[in-house]
């Protein structure tokens, strides 16, 4: 009874305006505001000071083809209400905490008095926005589960959207896979990335409960394309984030896909890859590149000179200099318009967990791409590189235990809409 009550108090208060004080002006600085990418102006957010803001309204969320920052809090939900209005009225706050945590303001204007906790953990107060964004979407299974139409949404369930299988050499673990909800907060600072994942796990309570959680992370300082863990750039062939042709054929899903309300939307694959450290480690140098496809310094491909450079598979057909099982090439054979058709918008982050149960390193990439058709993209480069009779070298040095498909909701076009709208009504 509490916890409804204190999500109604809260959506009360924003109601009324007083959703909260800015930080930056507690602070004494100026914030500057940036617009969410829209049908014109796709991933142009291009903010440099941490305390700017991107707007969290829009024809599309943000974190798609927002420019990556430096950390990210994947975190998945279950549903617990039978109760569809529920489930609507969380969404409604969800909306009003997103776009106050976005601008940078605490969620409530005046500490939470009597008997229910601040309505703000906190934590933030005194740090700069980083700029935050928050993107949300939904699983194959609050439309459907155990064959139960839950919220008499199975109707409206996009086609594509599916759970995710498990692919040669997965080994999925049920507590870090799958979701009704997934939420991914990104900021240049890991305790703005917390704060929202938290916040909204609290306002849930009674509503929904997470599933997992997975943090991540990149090198701050680093110029250019980022490295994963295994050394290797890690990115070098996603496209231009500004490339607005690129997104809509792409990533935005469009309303003749199949479900007209997902118009707006995108398809979200979460990975969760291990990386098998110690065995990678004890790799020549050589083979490393080999595995990969790529010059390990400047990753250049094997017959290239510059990591922008093309790889000349072509008049490779033999493998001599870049391996016929290498990751570079089962994943992108470069063989036309069907390998464009195939592109994906990756937006990936390593996390480093401590160790497992045996003492390894718990190390590897939290793998996120956005793509318009599961199937004919994501799953069909997945497929080739897990493909047995010739599968990418770098599965013996991986193992994906984690994430799931889920669907990113169309954006939120204005104050006074909120997140899935479309979707029930």
């Amino acid at each position: 009874m509490g916890d409804k009550m204190n999500r109604r108090a809260f959506l009360g208060m924003t109601a009324a305006g007083a959703a909260g004080v800015v930080i930056g002006d507690l602070l004494g600085k100026a914030q500057k505001v940036i617009p969410t990418a829209s049908n014109k102006q796709l991933g142009t957010a291009t903010a440099s000071a941490a305390n700017e803001t991107i707007s969290f309204y829009g024809a599309h969320q943000t974190g798609v083809v927002t420019p990556a920052q430096n950390f990210a809090n994947v975190a998945a939900f279950d549903v617990t209400t039978q109760d569809v209005k529920e489930l609507k009225e969380l969404l409604q706050l969800w909306t009003e905490m997103a776009a106050s945590l976005m601008e940078g303001k605490p969620l409530a204007a005046e500490p939470q008095e009597g008997k229910f906790p601040p309505l703000d953990t906190g934590e933030q107060m005194g740090l700069d926005t980083g700029k935050l964004t928050i993107t949300f979407a939904v699983g194959a299974s609050l439309f459907e589960k155990d064959g139960v139409d839950r919220f008499g949404l199975r109707s409206r369930k996009p086609a594509g959207l599916t759970e995710m299988p498990i692919f040669h050499k997965d080994s999925l673990q049920d507590q870090l896979t799958h979701g009704d909800i997934v939420i991914q907060a990104c900021a240049d600072d890991p305790i703005v990335c917390f704060h929202a994942i938290r916040n909204f796990s609290k306002a849930a309570r009674g509503v929904a409960h997470l599933r997992w959680q997975q943090t991540g992370q990149l090198g701050v300082k680093s110029q250019g394309t980022k490295r994963n863990l295994f050394g290797f750039k890690d990115g070098t062939a996603n496209p231009d984030l500004q490339d607005e042709q690129f997104m809509k054929n792409n990533v935005w899903v469009e309303a003749g896909d199949g479900a007209s309300w997902f118009a707006g939307g995108t398809y979200m694959v979460v990975r969760r890859i291990h990386m098998r450290i110690e065995t990678w480690d004890q790799q020549p140098f050589s083979d490393q590149e080999e595995i990969i496809g790529r010059q390990k310094v400047s990753g250049a491909p094997m017959d290239g000179h510059g990591e922008f450079d093309k790889p000349n598979f072509a008049d490779d057909s033999k493998g001599e200099v870049t391996a016929l099982d290498s990751h570079i090439r089962l994943s992108n054979p470069r063989t036309g318009e069907n390998s464009e058709r195939e592109r994906i918008l990756r937006r990936g982050y390593n996390f480093m967990d401590n160790l497992d149960n045996v003492g390894r390193i718990n190390a590897g990439l939290l793998f996120v791409c956005f793509n318009r058709n599961i199937q004919t993209q994501f799953e069909s480069i997945q497929k080739r590189l897990t493909n047995p009779k010739l599968p990418d070298k770098m599965l013996s040095y991986t193992d994906t235990t984690g994430g799931g498909y889920f669907a990113v909701l169309p954006g939120v076009p204005s104050k006074g809409s909120y997140l899935g709208q479309s979707l029930f009504t």
